[in-house]
C-alpha cells in the first residue's frame, strides 16, 4: 500500500477540515487507510496523519477505502 498518496495538508486545509467544511478533494488518513470527503462526521485525525489527494480513484489506487460514515464513492 503505497501512504505517500497526495500532499500534505497547508494551513487553509487543516483549517477547513476542522471546519468540516465542503472543499474540493478528499482527504486520506495513512493511519487508519480511509479516504474520506471534508465534511467526514467521523473524528478528526492527527494532522500528520491525513493526506491531501484530488480524487478518489487516486487514494483507491493507492490502497485507502471509502469511509464507511461519509461515502466518498457516492
Amino acid at each position: 500500500m503505497d501512504r505517500t498518496v497526495g500532499r500534505a495538508l497547508d494551513d487553509a486545509d487543516w483549517a477547513a477540515l476542522q471546519a468540516r467544511s465542503a472543499v474540493p478533494g478528499f482527504h486520506a488518513v495513512t493511519t487508519t487507510g480511509i479516504v474520506c470527503r471534508p465534511g467526514c462526521p467521523a473524528r478528526t485525525p492527527l494532522r500528520g496523519n491525513v493526506r491531501r489527494v484530488a480524487t478518489l480513484a487516486e487514494a483507491v489506487a493507492a490502497g485507502f477505502r471509502p469511509c464507511k460514515r461519509c461515502h466518498p464513492q457516492l
